[in-house]
């Protein structure tokens, strides 16, 4: 279709104030603060530097029209926080590009090629990393935590325990390394929560419209947030007796300290969230009498807190304790009982805190041994490089084949190598070789194999579709289960991931529960895929990324301390000035 720049300077001029984002359209007075950081107006000098809203419509213009070669927007949200009006410039693009589809003045494949920064496209929760990473580099460190929190509520958290994704991503790991960012993440929370007065996100209109959910973990806590900023009454109901979830009772100390866990989710309860420990979903309530309460809608985030079975002759002698039961009776202050010889079994990363929580418990020599060969071993590489600094020998390629006991007592186990762990079709399948064994000594084994939801909570909910591995869902984007007004995210839906795609599973769901109350379209407009735009960079002269101060290996010995000391102040700007900047922009040739 050929349209001409009059009538797009037409349709600009007098329809663009009549759509969602008109009020930002008005708002915006045309003061310029916000272009001293904006990429596109650094990279294309024929962009008017003061005009940052202009120059958001003539670049759509532009590609409308066929430009040759130009530059224009994809929400890399640098210039968020630096209106003074607090008008969103990327809900000004989404509302200009849904607009020219609508009039028909292009096809939605027009836009295939719109991207953002592969950091933001690769973090599940889709931060704007450049633009608060842009924040601190101008040393506006509340203006970067609120985009952060725009997206997410646990930088605090993340920042510390986060697998970050985004930076394998990270185009200057093309020039030398990538930047820091979850370590910058960890800066601007920990800058907030050092203040008398931290931030809490704005509440819009209170609604009556009650939503109950069930689990407190990051998913739940994460559903609740997003909920109770669109104004709804929230409930959270909780099983064990602190909220958190496995961020409370399955991360140690030593990765996530408890202080810093319950000043966000205190957070939370100041926007008016109600959490509920200790009450039992299906015994002492269920959706039938949170219905009675005036409950309106669901969602279930049980997380998975039953250690999986070996099945394996001699597994109920004494002495053998499983992973995720050790790390809960530590985390809840329980009496626990590790023998100077220990043995734990698994290689993912629940095994590697578990070794590490037990080297700090009593035991002195441990001995982790896993089916994976080294390059196969599902945990991340920083743990496994942390259990090897304290001393913790790995043993790879080997599966238990029983369990050697003396008068009901563990006192060792048998091993046999392991040949394959995966089939042809990638499933797992592990295939041994029986004549080759070996046996290590131990008082104590720890069994870290995997996770399972634990299916009581289904009693809650007796209509609701369940399989051997937890409930259905039968749409995985909007999280919809078969039982009206009842979602399901977190582990319980998709199995054991990290707590940064637990808050994605959330927020998600948070949308889903919004739309539904307001019933409207659940499905409509769910972007699912992100494109990351990938930069050749030239010309850019390297900087060594800032290293983590931690504390020494001989003192960590018999503490839970902190491992990392986080940023200071001028090594966070430091690193932020690493940041190429460019990726939040995409050059498009017709």
């Amino acid at each position: 279709m050929t349209v001409t720049k009059n009538e797009l300077d037409r349709h600009f001029k007098y329809e663009v104030t009549a759509m969602p984002g008109g009020e930002a359209a008005k708002r915006c007075f045309e003061c310029g603060t916000c272009t001293g950081l904006c990429p596109v107006s650094q990279a294309e000098a024929a962009f008017d530097p003061r005009r940052i809203l202009h120059m958001i419509r003539m670049g759509l213009k532009d590609r409308l029209l066929g430009s040759d070669a130009i530059w224009y927007c994809t929400h890399c949200d640098t210039c968020t926080f630096d209106c003074p009006q607090g008008v969103q410039f990327s809900g000004v693009v989404d509302v200009l590009r849904d607009m020219a589809i609508k009039q028909g003045y292009v096809e939605p494949a027009a836009f295939d090629q719109w991207g953002t920064g592969p950091c933001k496209a690769a973090c599940p929760a889709h931060i704007s990393i450049s633009g608060f990473i842009a924040a601190i580099s101008q040393e506006k460190y509340a203006e970067g935590l609120r985009l952060i929190k725009k997206e997410m509520p646990f930088p605090a958290i993340c920042g510390r325990v986060c697998h970050h994704p985004c930076e394998a991503q990270c185009n200057r790991g093309n020039v030398d390394e990538p930047i820091a960012i979850e370590y910058l993440k960890r800066f601007l929370a920990d800058v907030d929560l050092s203040q008398n007065k931290r931030y809490v996100p704005e509440i819009k209109s209170q609604k009556e419209d009650k939503v109950a959910i069930i689990g407190a973990g990051p998913a739940g806590l994460t559903a609740a947030y997003f909920l109770a900023i669109e104004g709804y009454r929230v409930t959270v109901f909780e099983r064990l007796p602190v909220a958190g979830g496995m961020m409370a009772v399955g991360i140690p100390e030593y990765r996530l300290p408890r202080d810093i866990l319950m000043a966000e989710i205190q957070t939370i309860v100041d926007m008016g969230v109600e959490i509920k420990t200790g009450v039992i979903f299906g015994k002492d309530v269920t959706i039938e009498s949170l219905k009675n309460d005036n409950y309106k809608a669901f969602f279930i985030a049980v997380g998975l807190h039953v250690s999986r079975s070996l099945n394996v002759e001699g597994e109920n002698l004494a002495g053998i304790i499983h992973g995720i039961n050790f790390l809960q009776d530590l985390s809840l202050k329980k009496e626990v009982s590790i023998s100077k010889r220990t043995i734990v079994i698994g290689g993912g990363n629940v095994a590697i805190d578990v070794a590490l929580a037990a080297l700090r418990t009593g035991a002195e020599e441990i001995q982790l041994v896993c089916l994976e060969a080294r390059d196969e071993m599902p945990a991340w590489e920083h743990e496994i490089k942390d259990a090897l600094d304290e001393g913790i020998t790995i043993t790879n390629s080997c599966g238990p084949n029983r369990f050697i006991g003396k008068d009901g007592r563990v006192k060792g186990v048998e091993f046999k190598r392991c040949t394959a762990v995966f089939d042809a079709q990638g499933c797992f399948n592990p295939q041994y070789d029986e004549c080759e064994l070996m046996s290590l000594d131990g008082d104590t084994v720890l069994i870290t194999i995997g996770q399972a939801c634990d299916m009581s909570f289904a009693e809650g909910v007796p209509d609701l579709e369940v399989s051997p591995r937890g409930p259905v869902v039968t749409d995985p984007l909007t999280l919809e289960t078969n039982v009206a007004g009842l979602f399901v995210g977190g582990d319980a839906s998709y199995g054991p991931r990290s707590v940064v795609e637990a808050v994605a599973s959330g927020k998600e769901a948070a949308i889903s529960i919004d739309r539904y109350l307001r019933g409207e379209d659940i499905k409509s407009g769910r972007r699912k895929d992100w494109i990351g735009i990938e930069l050749e960079p030239k010309d850019i002269k390297r900087a060594a990324r800032e290293p983590m101060l931690r504390l020494g290996v001989a003192e960590r010995a018999g503490t839970f301390k902190e491992f990392d000391f986080g940023f200071s102040e001028e090594q966070a700007r430091r690193e932020a000035e690493r940041c190429l900047r460019l990726c939040g922009i995409q050059r498009a040739k017709d």
